[in-house]
């Protein structure tokens, strides 16, 4: 099974993909056995300046990222939960649902009901899950997809000297 997890300060949610279909979606549980997790955090820090090697990477091919230096704190939640998770033998991924999304041509914003909706019919097209109108839930989701595709050979890891964000291939 494959989570993701949607970091957030003070909740966290999860979702769990068995094949092509979210048999989990709510607030982070550890009672459930998977064995991959896409963290949608910064699992690292740059060594220096703002960004990544990773991000820089992304940004060159059109993909907006928020500097992790101002994640702080989901940064610190992340990467309690990786070191969990990798103590539970679950094998831990950083993922990034936004460049997912762009990946996939799914480029609506989340912030109005209506893009959230698009977001959805576009995630159609790769699993079954519940509704929701949750944009945490909603990253969970995609979080979790990003690592079902990496292990399926449609991903890829952009990776740094200071870092690597899996995202899909694209198509």
């Amino acid at each position: 099974m494959i989570a993701g997890i949607d970091v957030g300060k003070r909740v966290c949610h999860m979702a769990v993909i068995e094949e092509d279909e979210v048999t989990y979606l709510g607030e982070l549980r550890f009672d459930i056995p998977i064995r991959f997790v896409g963290i949608d955090a910064p699992l690292t820090m740059p060594r220096s300046g703002f960004f990544r090697e990773c991000e820089r990477k992304l940004h060159k091919i059109g993909i907006v990222v928020i500097p992790p230096v101002f994640l702080r704190e989901i940064h610190k939640v992340g990467v309690d939960l990786m070191v969990r998770f990798r103590s539970m033998g679950v094998e831990v991924f950083e993922v990034y649902p936004y460049a997912t999304r762009y990946v996939l041509g799914i480029r609506y914003s989340k912030r109005r009901r209506e893009g959230r909706m698009k977001i959805l019919e576009g995630l159609c097209k790769y699993l079954k899950f519940p509704h929701t109108d949750d944009h945490n839930e909603i990253d969970a989701i995609i979080s979790a997809l990003t690592v079902k595709l990496y292990l399926d050979g449609r991903g890829e890891m952009v990776c740094g000297e200071d870092g690597c964000i899996v995202i899909p291939k694209p198509t």
